[in-house]
Formats: C-alpha cells, sequence, structure tokens
C-alpha cells in the first residue's frame, strides 16, 4: 500500500461574538454566468472577450464609390483593432495563452482558465466575456414544390415577380455580386456553375477571393457544402441552368462563399472569420486581403437565441462599406417575440416567410425585436415549397426562413443592376424595399396592415421595387421654419406619394419623380403651406417654408346611439391630424370636448367603447371659432348591441327549385367541361336538405372519377336598396370530401358580376337536413345585387340547394337602460380589470370590466336598483344607482381591499450558542378593509462559520461516504394551518400570448413563468412570464430544447426544466433560466439518467424531487424517482412511487413530497407523501374524485389541483381540490371558469392554458387567490418562535409581533454560522405581501476549534478525484460524542468542535476507509485535506 502523509497547518484565532464574511472582488467587466458554469464544469474552455473601443466608420459615407467605401472600412477597423488590442495580446503573448484576434468586431477568442478569466475581467478596456457559442443554420424541413410548366420559373420566383423585372427592364442582376455566409455551395452546380465568380470559364476555376473555408472542413481548395443548405440559398438567389430549372431571382450576378457553418452548428470564431472575409476577401491562404473585391449583398441564413448583440459591430461594418445583410428572421414561430439574433438587431434586414396562397409560414418568427422593440421580421417573401440546388446536381424543396432570405438578396441583385446610383445605399435601399411590400393585414403580433411583426412591410415584390428605383428622380430640399424664421423640427412635407420630416434644424430633403410637383409642409399647430415646383433630372431645386402659427378653438359633441334608445354612448375618438392618443365620452352623458387647432381638417373616427356598434368616420374642417360635432352610431348588422334583438323580415325573393331547368332569371355558370349545377338530381339522391320538392344539385360524385367541376349557381339580379342587413336563407346539404379537395362558397357582387366578395366558405361537410343564414352585408343597400353559389371539387361528393330566401334581418330596441362606470382600486385609485358587475335582484344582469375599469350592462329594469362589483381578491362592493329608459347611468366603484406594510423586510440577531433574543416586527394595514392574517414560518438554511485557515493537512483515509449530511437540517415538519382566506372564485388573468398546453410553469419571485409547449404545436421552446403587477405576459428566449409537458420548478431564484417530450425522444438535459440576466443554459454534465414526460414535481430542502412519468412518446407509465441536485448537477433515485403513474399532481410542502391523483392504465384517486428523510412513501386519504392532467401547484401550506380528466378518461372537469396537511384531508376550492386539463399550475396560484379535448391548445389563464401566494417551503423553524400567530387588523390599524430565537441545541442551533428563515403573512389581500427574512448568527463557545478540509481519491487508473465521503469525528474522552458530516461534491467538508483529540473516520462505498486521530484546539482552525485510495479488486 502507498504511503500516505499528513502535514498539519495550525494558525490562531480571534474568536469573536460574530462571525466575519469576506468576499471577492468584483471584476470590471462582466463575465457571463453561462461561461462561469462552462469553466466550472471543464476547468478550461474557449470564451470570447470583446473590447470597448469601437473604430470610427462615419468617414466611409464620404468616400465616392464602394470600394473606397469598403476600403476606408476596412483600413479604420483594422487600425482600431491593432492599437486597443495590442496591450491584451502582450499579457495572453507573456501567459502563453491561446488566442485569435478578429478586427470586425475588437474581439479576441481566448482559450483559458478561471484565473484568466479573471485577470482580463479587471482590465479597463474590456467590455465584456462571453462562452464562445455555436449557432445553427436556420431548421429546414422538407417540402414539395408545386408542379410547373418546362423552362418555366419557380412558384417563388414568379411570386416575387422577378421574371417581369427580367422582361421589361432587361436586367438579371448583372454586375452585382451576392455572397453567402452558410455551409458552402457545390461550386460546379449546373444551376451555380456560370454564375460562380470564380469561374474563369473553360473549365478553369480561380477559389481565391470566391472561397473561403475558415475552420478547413472541405479538405481541398475548392468550395464544398456537407449540409445541403448553403446549396440551396445560393441557387434561390442567382441559380439558373439555362434550361428547365429557373431557380433563382436574378441568375445574371454572381455569387461568392463563405463557410461559416462547419455542419448544422457555426461557430461564433467561423462566424467572425467570414464576417471579415466579405469586407475584405482573401486568397486561399486567408491572406492578402482585398476590400474592394467586397461583395455588394451578403446573405445569412443562421442564427439563435435572442437580444445578442454578438454580430452588431460586423453588420454595422457591413453597412457602412455598402454591403446590403439580408438575415433569416428564424423558424421559432408561431409565437410572437421570437425573432433570432442577428436578424433582430437594427441593422440587420430580416426576412419571414409565406407559402404560395400568402400565408404566413406557420414557423417564421415574429416580432417585436427583443432588441430595441422595433417591428420583426422587416419583409416577408416565399419560404415553403421552395425548390433549388441541392449537391449532387440534384434539386430540393425545402420550407424555412433560410428560403425566404435569398429571395431578398437576389431582389436587391436586381434593384442595384437596374439602378446603379442606388448600389452600396443600404438605407435608401431598404425604403425601396418598404414602400414597395404589399401589404399584409396581420396583426397578431402587434402592428398594422402596413408594418407589422408577421409580415413585416409585406410580401417582397421585386417588379414594383425595381420600378420605382429606375424611375427618373431629382431632390427638392429646403427648410421649414415658423413666421419668426425659427427652425420646425418634425414637419411633414410631402408630395406624389413621398414624403419626408424635417430634422432638428428644420432641414428635409424629397426624392421626386421629375417634372412639376405640388409640395405641401403641415405641423400641427401651424397652417400648412404649398408651392409647385419643377424637379430636375439628377438635380436639386429648393423649397422652404415659413408656417404661419394656428389659434386653437373648442370642439364639443354629443356621440349617442342612432339605432331606436338614442342613449349617450361611451366613445373613443380618434383625431386624424392631431397628436397625441384619442379623447373619450364621457361615458354617462356622450359629451366630449377637445382643442384643435384652427384652419386644417381632421377626420374623426367614433368608435363605441360597448360593442355592436358601428364606426363612424367624419372629416371635419375646423375654421376659426369654436364648434359643435355631434354622432350618431347606428349599431352593426349583426345587431349584437345591447338592448337589441334581432328577428327576420318577411322574405323579398324566394326559390324552390321545383323545376327540372334554372328558374327564371337564375343562370349557371361552369368554368370546367365536366358538369355543373343542374336541377334533375341526376345522381337520384333525393332532398337531403330538408326541403321538399325539387332542388339545385352539384354532384361531382355522379360526374365521375378524375373530372373536376367549377360551377356557380347565379341569383337573379337583387334589389336591396331596402334592406339594411341583408340574409341568404336556404336549405342545404353539403358533403364534402374534406381533404382540400372541394370547396363550397356564396359569394356577392354588385357590379354586375365582375367582382366578386366572399361570405361564405366551407370545406368541410355540414350535412342536411339544415338550413343555413349567411349575411350579405357587403351588399346591403345595393340596388342591383348578386349572389352565387360556387362550387368547386375534383370527383368529390355534392352540395344540393333548396328554398333559396332573400330576407331582412331587422334589429329592434328592448325595453331598458344602460348602466356605465369605471371600476378601480380604492387604495391606489388604479383601474381594476375583470370585476363583474351584476344587479341584486332577478333577472340578474351583469357586466365586466376590461383593462381600463370601465364597464357596461343593459338593465331590463328600470328605477333605482342595486349592484354588486367582485372581483377576485377584493371584498364584494354593493351601490345603487337610478336606472333611466333609454338612458345611461353612470355607477362607479371604487373596491376596498387590505394592504399590508411591515416595519422591517429584515431582522438580524446575534447570539452565543444557548442564548435566546428578541426582536419586534410592526406590521399594519394601510388599506382600505379589514384584514385576517396569518403567520407561517418558512425555513431557510445554514451557512458555516469561517475562519482563516491554518497550515495544510494531507491525509489518505481508505473508506466510503453518503453524499448526504449527517446534520441534514432536516426539521420537524409543520403543519400549515387551513386557510379561511381563499378568494370564492378564480378570476381570469390576461391571456397567453398564443394558445398552449402540455406546458409547465414556476413561480420565480413573484413572476409565474410558463414554458414549452404541445408537440407539434411550434411552442415546444416557448418561454413566457407573466408579472402579476403588469397584468401582462411577455415572451422569454426560447428554451435550449424543446419540451413537451416537462417539469418545471424554482430554486434559488432560478428556473429549472426537466424532461419532456423531445423531437425524438424524452429530454435528458436540464435547462435552467436565470431571470435577472434573462439567459437560458443547459446544465454543464447533468444527464437525466430517467428522464420522463407528465412527471410530477417537488421542491423539499433545495432539492427537486421528479416523481414517475411517461417513459416515451407513447406513454408507459413508469414508478422511478430521482432526486437532483441543483447545487451538484447530480440526480439520486429514490424510493419508487407505490404504483405506475404519469399526469400525476405532486408539491413539496414542508421537507415532504405530496403526490396525489394520476394516470395509467386506470386513473388514479389515491395519495401518497414520501419523507425524504426515511426514503419511504405512505398511503394518504383518497382524493374525493379520480382525477390526472391537473394543473398542480403547491401554495401557502396546500397542495393545489384545477381541473383535469375524471371518470376515467372521459370527462374533463373544471373541478378544484387541495391537500392539507395540517388537516390530513382534502378540501374543496372554488371551480376554475373553464375546463382544462394538460395545462400547468403555478404558486400564486395560477392555472395557464391546457387543452379544452384532444390535442387543442387555448390561452385562457386564471388565479385563485386570498392568501394562495406563499410560495417557499413552509416548515417549522424550531429556533424561532412568535407571540401571535393569528389576528384581525382593521384598515389603519398595527400590531407589534415578537420574535424570539432561540440559539440552544435542543432546538438544531448546534454549530455556528448563519441559520436563515422568513416570516410568511398570508392575508386576504389582492397585493404582494412582504416576508420577513429572519438571520440568526451564532458564535462558538471560547473553547470551541474549527476542523475542515478536502478529501481527494486516487482511482484506479491514477486520477485524482474529488470524493464526497462521510467524516465522522469520535471524541477520545468520550466516545459515545460521535458527530458526522458529509464532503460536498468537491469533497469539501468542515465542522466546529469543542476542545479535545478527536478519531477522524473517513469513509465511502467504493474506497479504502481509515482514522486519523487529530486534536482541536480552542479559536484555531485545523485544515486536514484527505486522499483516499480506490478499492481495485
Amino acid at each position: 500500500m502507498r504511503r500516505l502523509s499528513i502535514a498539519l497547518l495550525v494558525g490562531v484565532l480571534g474568536v469573536t461574538a460574530q462571525p466575519a464574511i469576506a468576499s471577492a472582488a468584483e471584476p470590471g467587466a462582466p463575465v457571463s454566468p453561462d461561461l462561469v458554469a462552462e469553466l466550472d464544469a471543464k476547468g478550461t474552455t474557449k470564451f470570447m472577450v470583446y473590447l470597448r473601443e469601437r473604430a470610427n466608420l462615419a468617414g466611409a459615407a464620404k468616400q465616392a464609390t464602394s470600394d473606397a467605401r469598403a476600403t476606408h472600412v476596412y483600413q479604420q477597423l483594422t487600425s482600431t483593432a491593432k492599437s486597443s488590442q495590442a496591450d491584451l495580446r502582450a499579457d495572453l503573448d507573456e501567459r502563453k495563452t491561446p488566442y485569435r484576434s478578429f478586427w470586425i468586431a475588437n474581439a479576441l477568442q481566448v482559450t483559458g482558465d478561471q484565473s484568466t478569466v479573471d485577470a482580463i475581467a479587471a482590465r479597463p478596456d474590456v467590455e465584456r466575456i462571453e462562452p464562445s457559442r455555436s449557432y445553427q443554420l436556420l431548421t429546414v424541413t422538407a417540402g414539395k414544390a408545386p408542379e410547373r410548366g418546362v423552362a418555366a420559373a419557380e412558384w417563388n420566383v414568379d411570386k416575387v415577380r422577378a421574371p417581369e423585372v427580367w422582361s421589361e427592364y432587361g436586367t438579371r442582376g448583372e454586375g452585382i455580386t451576392v455572397a453567402t455566409i452558410d455551409s458552402g455551395a457545390q461550386y460546379d452546380h449546373p444551376a451555380l456553375v456560370n454564375q460562380y465568380r470564380g469561374n474563369l470559364g473553360n473549365g478553369t476555376f480561380d477559389h481565391n477571393y470566391n472561397w473561403f473555408d475558415p475552420a478547413g472542413v472541405c479538405g481541398s481548395p475548392a468550395p464544398c457544402d456537407n449540409e445541403d443548405h448553403g446549396t440551396h440559398v445560393a441557387g434561390t438567389a442567382v441559380g439558373n441552368d439555362g434550361g428547365a430549372n429557373q431557380i433563382g431571382v436574378a441568375p445574371g450576378a454572381k455569387w461568392i462563399a463563405a463557410k461559416g457553418c462547419e455542419d448544422r452548428n457555426c461557430t461564433d470564431a467561423s462566424l467572425l472569420a467570414s464576417g471579415q472575409w466579405v469586407l475584405a476577401p482573401t486568397d486561399l491562404n486567408g491572406a492578402n486581403p482585398r476590400p474592394d473585391l467586397h461583395p455588394d449583398v451578403v446573405n445569412n441564413s443562421w442564427g439563435g437565441g435572442q437580444n445578442d448583440p454578438w454580430y452588431r459591430q460586423t453588420i454595422a461594418a457591413w453597412v457602412a462599406a455598402g454591403i446590403f445583410p439580408s438575415f433569416a428572421v428564424g423558424n421559432d414561430g408561431p409565437d410572437c417575440g421570437t425573432a433570432n439574433s442577428p436578424g433582430d438587431e437594427p441593422g440587420a434586414y430580416a426576412v419571414g416567410g409565406h407559402d404560395i396562397n400568402n400565408a404566413i409560414y406557420v414557423s417564421s418568427s415574429r416580432g417585436s425585436s427583443l432588441v430595441d422593440g422595433a417591428t420583426k421580421p422587416d419583409i416577408s417573401a416565399p419560404a415553403v415549397n421552395v425548390r433549388s440546388s441541392v449537391p449532387g446536381n440534384q434539386y430540393a424543396a425545402f420550407n424555412g426562413t433560410s428560403m425566404a432570405t435569398p429571395h431578398v438578396s437576389g431582389t436587391v441583385a436586381l434593384l442595384w443592376s437596374a439602378a446603379p446610383a442606388l448600389k452600396g445605399n443600404v438605407a435608401a435601399t431598404r425604403n425601396v424595399l418598404d414602400r414597395t411590400a404589399i401589404d399584409v393585414d396581420s396583426t397578431g403580433c402587434g402592428g398594422n396592415a402596413g408594418n407589422n411583426n408577421n409580415f413585416g412591410e409585406g410580401r417582397l415584390d421585386a417588379f414594383a421595387a425595381v420600378a420605382r428605383a429606375i424611375r427618373k428622380v431629382g431632390e427638392v430640399t429646403g427648410v421649414v421654419t415658423d413666421a419668426a424664421g425659427k427652425p420646425l423640427a418634425g414637419a411633414t412635407v410631402s408630395a406624389a406619394d413621398e414624403t419626408a420630416t424635417t430634422a432638428a434644424d428644420g432641414s428635409y430633403s424629397l426624392s421626386l419623380p421629375v417634372g412639376e410637383q405640388r409640395v405641401t409642409a403641415a405641423l400641427y399647430g401651424y397652417r400648412s403651406e404649398s408651392v409647385t415646383v419643377t424637379v430636375p433630372e439628377n438635380g436639386t431645386v429648393t423649397a422652404n417654408f415659413n408656417l404661419d402659427a394656428a389659434s386653437t378653438v373648442r370642439i364639443t359633441g354629443l356621440v349617442s346611439d342612432a339605432s331606436g334608445h338614442g342613449w349617450p354612448l361611451a366613445a373613443r375618438i380618434d383625431i386624424a391630424g392631431r397628436p397625441g392618443g384619442p379623447i373619450y365620452t364621457d361615458p354617462a352623458t356622450g359629451l366630449y370636448s377637445v382643442g384643435l387647432a384652427s384652419g386644417a381638417t381632421y377626420r374623426f373616427t367614433f368608435t363605441s367603447l360597448i360593442p355592436g356598434y358601428q364606426t363612424v368616420t367624419r372629416d371635419v374642417t375646423v375654421g376659426e371659432s369654436d364648434g359643435k360635432v355631434d354622432a350618431r352610431i347606428p349599431v352593426d348588422p349583426g345587431c349584437n348591441a345591447p338592448g337589441y334583438q334581432a328577428r327576420f323580415a318577411d322574405p323579398t325573393t324566394s326559390e324552390s327549385f321545383d323545376g327540372t331547368e334554372a328558374p327564371a332569371g337564375w343562370s349557371v355558370v361552369n368554368r370546367t367541361e365536366m358538369g355543373g349545377w343542374e336541377f334533375d338530381d341526376p345522381g337520384n339522391r333525393g332532398n337531403l336538405t330538408g326541403g321538399s320538392g325539387g332542388f339545385a344539385i352539384i354532384d361531382s360524385d355522379a360526374l365521375g372519377s378524375g373530372n373536376t367541376q367549377d360551377t356557380d349557381l347565379v341569383t337573379p339580379p337583387l334589389n336591396l336598396s331596402a334592406l339594411s342587413a341583408p340574409y341568404v336563407r336556404f336549405n342545404s346539404d353539403w358533403r364534402a370530401v374534406g381533404v382540400g379537395s372541394d370547396s363550397a362558397d356564396i359569394d356577392v357582387s354588385s357590379d354586375g358580376g365582375a367582382s366578386w366578395t366572399n361570405v361564405w366558405h366551407q370545406a368541410t361537410s355540414r350535412r342536411g337536413p339544415r338550413v343555413e343564414e349567411v349575411p350579405l352585408f357587403p351588399v346591403a343597400g345595393d340596388s342591383d345585387a348578386l349572389v352565387r353559389f360556387r362550387f368547386n371539387g375534383r370527383f368529390a361528393w355534392w352540395w344540393q340547394v333548396d328554398n333559396v330566401q332573400i330576407v331582412n334581418r331587422l334589429c329592434e330596441p328592448v325595453p331598458g337602460g344602460l348602466v356605465v362606470g369605471y371600476t378601480t382600486d380604492a387604495n391606489t385609485g388604479t383601474p381594476l380589470s375583470d370585476v363583474k358587475v351584476s344587479s341584486v335582484d332577478p333577472p340578474v344582469e351583469s357586466g365586466t370590466s376590461a383593462a381600463d375599469g370601465f364597464y357596461w350592462l343593459f338593465s331590463t329594469v328600470v328605477g333605482n336598483r342595486q349592484f354588486t362589483a367582485t372581483k377576485a381578491g377584493y371584498p364584494q362592493a354593493t351601490k345603487s344607482v337610478q336606472v333611466a329608459a333609454n338612458g345611461s347611468a353612470r355607477l362607479d366603484f371604487p373596491i376596498t381591499a387590505p394592504r399590508i406594510a411591515v416595519d422591517k423586510t429584515s431582522v438580524e440577531t446575534y447570539s452565543p450558542i444557548g442564548r435566546t433574543r428578541t426582536a419586534n416586527v410592526k406590521i399594519t394595514n394601510t388599506g382600505t378593509a379589514p384584514a385576517q392574517l396569518d403567520l407561517l414560518e418558512f425555513t431557510g438554511g445554514f451557512e458555516a462559520m469561517s475562519r482563516q485557515g491554518a497550515r495544510l493537512t494531507e491525509v489518505a483515509v481508505p473508506g466510503g461516504a453518503r453524499k448526504e449530511q449527517a446534520s441534514d437540517g432536516k426539521l420537524p415538519a409543520y403543519a400549515p394551518r387551513a386557510s379561511t382566506l381563499i378568494d370564492d372564485a378564480w378570476g381570469r388573468i390576461a391571456d397567453l400570448p398564443v394558445p398552449i398546453f402540455d406546458n409547465a410553469a414556476a413561480t420565480v419571485d413573484g413572476k409565474i413563468y410558463s414554458v414549452g409547449g404541445g408537440s407539434g404545436t411550434g411552442r415546444e421552446r416557448s418561454a413566457y412570464v407573466y408579472d402579476p403587477a403588469a397584468g401582462s405576459w411577455r415572451a422569454l428566449p426560447a428554451m435550449p430544447s424543446a419540451r413537451s409537458k416537462p417539469s418545471a420548478a424554482a430554486v434559488n431564484g432560478k428556473l429549472y426544466v426537466f424532461g419532456g417530450w423531445g423531437p425524438d425522444d424524452v429530454v435528458a438535459t436540464v435547462d435552467v433560466f436565470d431571470p435577472a440576466s434573462e439567459t437560458w443554459s443547459t446544465v454543464p454534465g447533468a444527464v437525466n439518467p430517467l428522464p420522463r414526460a407528465a412527471a410530477g414535481i417537488a421542491v423539499v430542502g433545495g432539492k427537486v424531487y421528479l416523481v414517475a412519468g411517461c417513459v416515451d412518446s407513447t406513454c408507459p407509465d413508469s414508478t422511478d424517482v430521482l432526486a437532483f441536485d441543483p447545487g451538484t448537477g447530480t440526480f439520486t433515485a429514490r424510493a419508487a412511487y407505490p404504483h405506475l403513474v404519469s399526469f400525476q399532481s405532486c408539491g413539496g410542502i414542508a421537507g415532504k413530497v405530496y403526490c396525489g391523483g394520476g394516470a395509467s392504465t386506470v386513473s388514479h384517486r389515491d395519495a401518497f407523501v414520501y419523507d425524504p428523510a426515511t426514503n419511504r412513501w405512505t398511503a394518504l386519504p383518497d382524493l374525493p374524485l379520480d382525477l390526472w392532467g391537473s394543473a398542480h401547484s403547491t401554495a401557502s401550506g396546500l397542495l393545489i389541483l384545477a381541473g383535469g380528466v375524471t371518470n376515467g378518461f372521459s370527462t374533463i372537469t373544471n373541478r378544484s381540490i387541495a391537500f392539507n396537511p395540517s388537516t390530513n384531508a382534502w378540501v374543496e376550492l372554488p371551480a376554475t371558469q373553464f375546463p382544462r386539463y394538460r395545462g400547468a399550475g403555478s404558486c400564486g396560484t395560477y392555472k395557464i392554458g391546457g387543452s379544452p379535448g384532444g390535442f387543442n391548445s387555448t390561452v385562457e389563464s386564471e388565479r385563485l387567490g386570498g392568501g394562495l401566494d406563499l410560495c417557499d417551503e413552509i416548515g417549522d423553524v424550531p429556533w424561532l418562535s412568535e407571540n401571535v400567530t393569528t389576528f384581525t387588523l382593521t384598515p389603519g390599524a398595527s400590531r407589534t409581533v415578537t420574535l424570539t430565537v432561540d440559539a440552544s441545541p435542543l432546538k438544531g442551533v448546534n454549530q455556528p454560522g448563519v441559520y436563515r428563515a422568513k416570516l410568511g403573512i398570508r392575508t386576504n389581500s389582492p397585493y404582494p405581501v412582504p416576508q420577513v427574512s429572519v438571520s440568526l448568527n451564532v458564535s462558538p463557545p471560547t473553547n470551541w476549534g474549527k476542523i475542515e478540509g478536502t478529501v481527494l481519491g486516487v482511482t484506479c487508473d491514477g486520477d485524482i478525484v474529488a470524493v464526497p465521503a462521510t467524516v465522522r469525528f469520535i471524541s477520545r474522552a468520550n466516545p459515545d460524542n460521535t458527530y458526522t458530516v458529509s464532503a460536498n461534491s468537491s469533497g469539501k467538508y468542515s465542522y466546529w468542535l469543542a476542545r479535545g483529540r478527536y478519531d477522524v473516520v473517513v469513509s465511502k462505498d467504493g474506497w479504502l476507509a481509515t482514522t486519523q486521530r487529530v486534536p482541536i484546539e480552542p479559536g484555531v482552525t485545523q485544515t486536514t485535506d484527505i486522499t483516499l485510495e480506490q478499492s481495485c479488486i
């Protein structure tokens, strides 16, 4: 056996009454927490160092040519990097630390350890330090290109109208070079070889300055592509084989390529090197840079993450050099806020995607940008079934925004080829693309029809862009001032379709078509002025404006109902031409007043705040005196306004189709040859519509296989001039195939059939007998309208129509009056949403307040009437109001509530072992309603008292160990009191931004996080946070891993996510989110040995317990239980669950894991509790019903189950229950508003998303308040007590609570150090309730000393590793006095002992144990490091 030695290092300590705490100095530059974690795991790694100094690129704009601009930018960047990096590079050279310098971002990639990072971070010239990351080629999916003609352009090329540019303007991108940073390209592909800039002709090629492979992946000087992606992208930009494969937008342009992506991954080093090469291409050796050979456009179909600034300087350099930067926006849709970096950067032109039908590509990332809140993407282009070149001389169709981006790159090539004056002007080019994009009204993620976070400025239109760029133009410039000559900033100067805004000095510049133009300057508060100028071609004309100030006049008016009741209306009034937001009428009187500048015309838009009314718009010219503008608003034709009811008048037109030919005036229009509408039932179907006798039918089935019908049945001209709400009513039997091959439509026309508007579209069966009623509102009031029944199908079934009637829907008043008002918080005065205002007497009539607190309701009872206002978390309020017939009565509700304040949020005490101390906390109700309070204790942690180390001692101790601490800090379970404060009902919170189910949730620092989503929904990586204070959800960066039905837990202020179904299997890694930095990382080395989906989860004693769940995608159940330690990143198997289960509800309460319900082959109603101290499960009382798939959480000492599936697998319920460990019983809670399953629950208590059935998603989320917001682990703190635990405070009252801390061993205080706990307050307040942190600082007796050290081990292979061994101290004087501690994952241990001699026994399973005798001296720390030998037999 190897001889082991011990060295002792002893020093004398001064023992004081309280411990001294030292902390390391903070470095000067921020270091990414991800890098710190990576260094902890690896020791040495690569990282990026970004320096503070920036090159001044402003001078580039003054250069005459694009080559000169690129050269200037290159010189500025390289000289700045050379000078600013010199000192750091010298230091790294002296350390012999490997590094790589990048001039385009003034950064270095360094390989080093934590000490290297610390040294660099301390430098004042360093801005930040980040881990070296990889980004991805954006994931694409295989598609199928639509059929096309021989030698025809692909659908996507045609969709952006590139062929029209080729034919109309004779340009195909000649003279322009497009670069790709991608996976490479097959340079000799038939569709790319002629466009490759390195093609010298005659079969010879020169790859210098045309190809860059920074990582040397290809193994030869020639370009390669190992991923298909780069070849496909290049083909869409410039590809064409001269024959049948017209795949590119600009086939006359050239291409070059940098292989920034080694495979599917793209390292930051390769991407930065590629960014440099694009600005200044090099030869194949990476030498002799030539900025004069830079490309004109650079395509980037890669990215990842969000709000990551690492590529910002590279983009800025390209733009300064006149290189257009196209970036894919990402494929993380359909969630909002998913735009990827670098596409989310303001300098990047980000491209989203759409399909052949102009619908958004489902996975196209949406904005807004998390960098600056700007709209993203900037524009959209074809992204679905895009056919292009792939290696092997082949072609394939792919889906993704990677495919959309090269359409923009190719379009810029067309633009700059057709309009050379625009070349290199990135800002002007962006403006042309933006102005000519086809608007798409798609505002689901914010914005407007002209610019939104789904499509950006709209769909790319290359033809319109080139047409705009090449028109003959000149410049109109000038200055706008007031009458005194003072420059006016923000004035608009417009002519034709161009508008400019004046700068701070009043100057403007407009680019206008040549010839005579009328130019107008306008600014609110001033009288507009117009002049006529003649614009010279390529010249400049000056037009200055002096604007006179306008006086202010007052406009008043009344907004009221125009359809019978005549009551005043609460309305929003938007006034175009007036700065600022909308104005509002008084909700009870309908009156408004606004001041406007005179001498101008404004557009007033009146919108009722009470739904069911039309919008009224009126142009108002304001003169020099006050005026009155009233508005009477009619109800919508749908007759959904309160106080109105609909009924149908007698038909004005009827047709029963009793003949065998088309009735008089009716016509059949067939666009196909194989038949259409008939009237003699050729298939002998019989009348299946519910009508009788004859009928009209299009019988596609009877017309035979392989035949297509596109046929119309058209009414005679209809006089609808007297019909304000016309409907067509008819009997119908529509039997659809339902796979996209057939459709039934009703269209209307007001121009004799020249154009049609669709009012009804069906693609799935609506079988008879059935009566359909379809509104014809687009032709209401028309005197010559047509209605057609259109069928389109290929060997489909049929559509039968009978008894067609045209009827008018009347909308008539119902007796009664309106009640309107605002609900506010009586304490804060802020609006309260989701307050339900209801009548006390029958019939119960109610309304709910909106975000601004406004509510309305219609009362059928007039006279004095009593109403109540209720909102979750607030006491009910009751008031009366006089309801007037055909009137509007105002009834505001300021709602009272208790609000709790404490005079201190932390109590710090100091005591020797064996003594007690007291402290007082004053609790006050600052609210307006009585408060009921319960005081609860929350277990905290223990931090051992430290002392300076003595001399080093190394001891080799053979033996084994356990991981848990011998003094494990487990305290007696606290039995929480049953709460009588829980709200009477769940209340709605803001809807999720998108529908979600199979998510997980947790509460971190009062905010609620939802992660993951159902497989195939596109939300598997989604993450959102709900802020109760703001009352809104916000998208977060996407998770590193896609997960469906994961499990989530909050530990130490961070969110940990486990398991869940991934794309291929259950995910084994652990993702962690840091709310402070809003960044995700994957726990290094943490691999779940038994990953599960739909597992139970609980946090107990700082560890996360994962209970059972689904083994794979078919959900075979399991019994496995694992404990995850966030401190060590390790999993430990624990006692199995008593039976197979998944989708059960679990939570941690008072140091134990409680679980109930769930499903296997049956639905369970049993429940169990797990005690980590004994590693045993024990049965609990059964649930009152079988229940699985609930939204579950723990809150204020209760395990709460909301909704789920019951009655086996047959019923989705909204029933809610809770288990109360203090009574060992299940209790009923209020039912949720929405029955859901497979959603998520979180402390607070929240129910988030879920499915109403099947695999459907929902956005509805709810909260049950009333003291259910205590989210830390409740447990009795033995050393802490209070003189009172339950009491009531009236508004304004206070109570002083005395806290007693007892530092005696009988209370678990047996070591010096800091003991921590929290005092929680459970109350019936809707506001956040403060907690009081309690610290007990314990000093050691004067005769105690400390022993500490590290346990290492020598493995059988001779490696030195840390050993988490068990260390026992046995008193030589009294062997019964034995103390045990466990070394942590790093092998470190420490313990305080009384003076004396001790045998130190160190053991660990699989290692040889040993014993060593050690003396303990008062006030002295002895450091004993121990080395074990592994048992190798």
